[in-house]
């Protein structure tokens, strides 16, 4: 007896996903809904990308068990992590294994509270909200705003889930969801700063977030930012200002948000950017940012 179509969804789901289970690519003409056969190959076109991300997650989990239990260290017992690392996983860095290691709880939570995994950006987004607050209770969250989003025909981008994220971070339920999907802003992390001061200082609700001032190198070491033509700083004769808390804070959110969105690692969006305004080869052949032009922009705004 043929096999019904409920059938044949529930064998597929009963058994591991294998490549043999996806037909060969075929340029094929078709109009119309699709048949039972052409639905049960899209339903194993999307188990392929399933398999996908849940073996991602397996991949840092099988990575924590080889480390939490000392494996890598080989027959002799004398191997190290890295070695371990360059011998059977292509090369990868401690850090890259230990990144794996700690999004793979929060992935797996997602995948077990949404029935599908979600993008790498996303699980990113919420690792250390789930550190804090257990994956378990960050993916029921991020499981609603995934069918708020379905529901009210919104996307849920990297930023959406990075504003999630920034509510359960401090602490606080969002009360609407949709108040998620507006636009991030390069905002401190609590309260508003109010305008610096001459010293240097800003406001963030109650703690004043100092700038350092540390005496400047003047062999090259650092990148002349922020001196004048002779060299001198306008903080502090001969000394080198470094960006406060706050600053950093601001700063690494916009960067790792346009990183996401780019798919590239967030140090490298920095360096990028950086090359972009302090280097003589700066992006899309643009001449780097020059103290002369800094201090322009710097007056026409401080004036508003």
């Amino acid at each position: 007896m043929a096999d019904t179509e409920g059938a044949v969804a529930r064998r597929d789901r009963a058994r591991a996903f294998v490549p043999e289970l996806l037909p060969e690519p075929q340029d094929i003409e078709r109009t119309g809904p699709l048949t039972p056969k052409e639905q049960q190959t899209l339903d194993r076109v999307h188990a392929a990308r399933d398999h996908h991300q849940v073996a991602k997650w397996m991949r840092g989990k099988a990575l924590a068990v080889a480390f939490s239990r000392q494996l890598y260290r080989g027959e002799d017992g004398q191997r190290t992590r890295q070695e371990y690392l360059d011998d059977e996983w292509d090369g990868i860095s401690e850090s890259a294994a230990y990144r794996e290691i700690g999004e793979w709880p929060v992935a797996k939570a997602i995948s077990d509270a949404c029935e599908r995994p979600a993008p790498d950006s996303h699980v990113r987004a919420l690792v250390d909200v789930a550190d804090k607050q257990g994956a378990e209770s960050v993916a029921r969250w991020y499981a609603e705003l995934r069918r708020h989003g379905q529901q009210a025909g919104r996307r849920v981008t990297a930023d959406v889930v990075a504003n999630l994220a920034d509510f359960l971070r401090e602490g606080v339920e969002p009360e609407r969801l949709e108040a998620l999907f507006a636009p991030r802003q390069l905002a401190p992390a609590a309260g508003k700063p109010s305008k610096s001061t001459p010293g240097g200082r800003t406001k963030r609700g109650d703690e004043a977030v100092v700038g350092t001032i540390v005496p400047h190198s003047r062999d090259g070491s650092f990148p002349n930012l922020g001196m004048s033509a002779d060299g001198a700083s306008p903080a502090e004769e001969g000394g080198r200002w470094v960006l406060s808390v706050d600053h950093v804070e601001r700063l690494s959110a916009w960067i790792t948000s346009g990183a996401d969105r780019a798919q590239v690692s967030p140090d490298q969006a920095a360096d990028l950017l950086l090359e972009a305004l302090t280097s003589s080869d700066a992006l899309a052949g643009l001449d780097a940012l020059t103290s002369d032009d800094f201090q322009r922009w710097i007056a026409a705004r401080d004036q508003v």
